[in-house]
């Protein structure tokens, strides 16, 4: 089972900051597989499929995350804005080659990218009247 503690440590080492209650929140439904990774995966690969899984779900937050940090004394924190298509489709490869039986598939959230919209010119033929 993941932990609060083990998802928040994955999260910010990817620089994707949560508030607690909506990690938590995460958290619970990342947990609903545990027991088809259990039947199907050893405890390495399904904590890692879940810690991916994590992931997709905290990128699909917000295209927000954070890029450096300093502390001791003048404590800065920079945060990088771009879209997180290239970072979701990333975590998803792995999670799709890790999890060769499916068990995530059904908690993937959509790419946040792929709602763009998207226009089309469609042409026919016409008659010409005289």
């Amino acid at each position: 089972m993941l932990t609060l503690e083990q998802a928040q440590e994955y999260l910010v080492s990817v620089g994707v900051n949560l508030p607690e209650f909506l990690l938590s929140a995460i958290v619970d439904q990342v947990n609903t597989i545990e027991l088809c990774l259990s039947d199907n995966y050893p405890d390495s690969t399904a904590l890692l499929i879940q810690l991916y899984l994590l992931g997709l779900m905290g990128l699909s937050q917000g295209d927000r995350y954070v890029s450096s940090q300093t502390a001791p004394s003048g404590a800065s924190q920079s945060f990088r804005y771009q879209t997180v298509g290239h970072r979701y489709n990333g975590l998803l490869g792995l999670l799709r080659g890790l999890d060769t039986h499916g068990c995530a598939t059904g908690l993937i959230p959509p790419n946040p990218e792929g709602t763009k919209a998207h226009a089309a010119l469609w042409v026919t033929g016409s008659k010409r009247c005289r």
